[in-house]
């Protein structure tokens, strides 16, 4: 394996979207933990719940929420498909 020698080194690998290509769900099966980039207030709640079934097999799935409108006020970071934080 990649970290067998270090296992403090962190590889990271960058697929295709896992809605378009079945590469991202193999990737997902040999590693760590899985980033799964989603873009706000544009990606359906549908494809995020989707992609992270398929992405299922790696044990730790995490989601980063890009392009959050912030507000200076500190009372909403944005909106999600009709939600308002």
């Amino acid at each position: 394996m990649l970290t067998d020698e270090a296992p403090q080194r962190i590889v990271l690998f960058d697929s295709p979207p896992a809605l378009t290509s079945s590469i991202s769900a193999e990737l997902a099966k040999l590693m760590g933990q899985v980033v799964m980039v989603v873009l706000a207030d544009s990606t359906p709640s549908g494809a995020v719940q989707d992609a992270a079934s398929l992405l299922a097999g790696c044990p730790n799935v995490q989601l980063l929420l890009n392009s959050v409108q912030f507000s200076p006020n500190g009372r909403r970071f944005g909106s999600y498909h009709g939600y308002r934080g």
